[in-house]
């Protein structure tokens, strides 16, 4: 996990999401999984949880890394998912990658309420 605070505005989905200057952000990593998780909370309540799907992460000491598959999803606290910049695939995009994206989407959208918990309980442990 890394935390860092926004040093501008950012907005979402056009607009469906404004996340403040100074909001906190703790971005979630795994090296097993498809997806990687912004937590982004002002005053310590969330405002979303914005997921990259991506592949190729690597976590080391001085660096974290990955592929951006483009695809974004974005969870609300109450668990409503939005799919974001599926339309920014180009259409000769390789079928392993598309697989990888698919299996991503489901992992996310499957249970939002679930990955919800893990987020919140591993970002309290971490700000402590």
């Amino acid at each position: 996990m890394l935390r860092y605070v926004l040093d501008r505005e950012w907005v979402i989905a056009g607009g469906v999401l404004r996340v403040p200057k100074g909001a906190e952000t703790i971005g979630h990593y795994w090296a097993d999984r498809p997806y990687n998780v912004y937590h982004w909370r002002v005053g310590g309540r969330t405002l979303a949880y914005y997921c990259n799907i991506v592949t190729d992460t690597q976590i080391g000491p001085q660096l974290v890394g990955y592929r951006d598959l483009v695809v974004d999803v974005l969870i609300l606290p109450s668990g409503e998912a939005t799919v974001l910049d599926e339309d920014e695939l180009p259409d000769d995009l390789a079928p392993p990658l598309r697989l990888i994206i698919a299996k991503a989407r489901e992992a996310l959208l499957v249970n939002p309420l679930r990955m919800i918990r893990e987020i919140e309980r591993d970002s309290a442990a971490y700000a402590r």
